[in-house]
């Protein structure tokens, strides 16, 4: 079975970036976002002006492609999401500066006969090996497709660690804040030092990215600001203390920072760091500032608990209702870029299928084991393949999050049953 936008997308030559073009541009925006962004690249120059090469960086924000090209003194041809070039006026303007579509969450020969074409003709490849942005600020497992690309290369590795991106634009933010950040460049192989065990390569680049972001240091002038909570609830979809699922709601006005749970009242402010603490009546924090990872492993570790309800489903004997979304439209792509209207109805999440109901009946009803390509795309849109198709769903006012983990959990707990069974 093919896979979705496989024949769709085809080949097409990578756009080389042209010189007179890459010139002016970088010569009116290089300073301009450098001094915007408080942007410091360190060690550069270890990233050659010329000769093919790869370059790989932690990735999280949907700045970091800008951040990575503005440092350095020549083009970065960018593996970017095939969902940039939805848009036709957005996909020419990146081609530009030389990206090139690539699948989320799934293998994609088209890309790889880019990325060779380009290394043939001298270009410096960018790759961001986690593939997704960090939603709590720690790295995200690695490509592991990553490894075997790096030894058929067989090009010299780059490495541009971004320290202080997370806390600058987390992902679940509304907006940036005012922090400066680092981009420290390293060379991690030359062209002859690529070690032969791929799981040795994952290793080195896992340290090489690993990034301390609540660890950085932030002055006193700059651990202020406001709004600091909003969006929270996208990363948080459950309280921390009682695990009410969409339990915590934003305390106005937004200025002060805070979350409180309208189940069990506990409440929680948070500081430009992306760290949490509990608070006291008149809303002073209290306790320890805890990091919102540790939080979030808090909220994902929590048991699922099944929802009653009365409609008829059709469920099969055993299975059980864990999610229930508000009204939805469903998007389906027959082919690359047409991604269109399939359905509007509910979101239903089983312990065995992730079903999808219209007045009509089920258009889609999936076995949780043949989801697949899973992520949560920018604006809290699910997207998801099944049967070679790819879906999405928009889950506004509604954290996409709270459904991508708990469809991992339920995916998890099947394979556990088969192998005891």
């Amino acid at each position: 079975m093919s896979e979705p936008g496989s024949s769709a997308l085809g080949f097409q030559k990578p756009r080389l970036v042209n010189r007179l073009f890459y010139r002016v541009m970088t010569s009116l925006l290089r300073g301009v976002i450098l001094r915007y962004f408080r942007l410091s690249p360190v060690d550069a120059q270890v990233v050659p002006d010329v000769g093919a090469g790869i370059l790989l960086s932690n990735h999280s924000t949907l700045f970091d492609p800008i951040w990575v090209y503005a440092m350095l003194r020549r083009p970065v041809y960018f593996a970017a999401t095939e969902d940039l070039f939805r848009k036709r006026a957005l996909g020419r303007l990146i081609r530009w500066f030389g990206a090139f579509p690539k699948r989320k969450a799934a293998s994609d020969i088209a890309a790889l006969r880019a990325i060779f074409t380009l290394i043939g003709t001298g270009g410096l490849i960018g790759v961001f090996p986690e593939g997704v942005r960090t939603w709590d600020g720690r790295n995200q497992p690695l490509y592991t497709g990553i490894a075997k690309l790096i030894q058929r290369m067989a090009v010299p590795v780059y490495v541009c660690r971004l320290e202080g991106a997370y806390l600058v634009y987390p992902r679940w933010a509304r907006r940036w804040r005012r922090l400066p950040i680092r981009g420290v460049f390293s060379r991690l192989y030359d062209s002859a030092d690529i070690p032969a065990d791929e799981n040795r390569i994952l290793e080195d680049i896992a340290e090489a990215i690993r990034t301390r972001d609540y660890e950085l240091p932030i002055e006193p002038s700059e651990n202020r600001g406001s709004g600091l909570a909003v969006n929270l609830t996208r990363v948080l979809y459950r309280c921390p203390s009682c695990g009410t699922l969409e339990g915590l709601k934003l305390v106005r006005p937004y200025s002060s920072n805070l979350v409180e749970c309208s189940s069990c009242f506990s409440s929680w402010s948070v500081d430009i760091g992306c760290r949490l603490s509990t608070v006291d009546e008149n809303g002073r924090p209290e306790g320890r500032w805890t990091t919102l990872a540790d939080y979030y492993d808090r909220v994902r570790s929590m048991p699922l608990t099944p929802i009653r309800s009365e409609l008829r489903l059709g469920l099969a004997p055993g299975e059980r209702i864990f999610l229930i979304s508000r009204p939805r439209f469903l998007f389906k792509q027959e082919r690359f870029p047409n991604l269109r209207v399939f359905a509007f109805g509910r979101a239903f999440l089983t312990s065995e299928r992730l079903l999808f109901r219209t007045r009509l009946g089920f258009p889609l009803a999936m076995p949780l084991t043949s989801v697949g390509a899973l992520s949560v795309d920018p604006g809290d849109r699910l997207h998801f393949t099944y049967e070679g198709k790819l879906y999405r769903i928009p889950f506004r006012n509604e954290s996409a999050l709270k459904w991508y983990d708990t469809i991992l959990r339920q995916q998890a707990e099947i394979r556990a049953r088969k192998a005891v069974g």
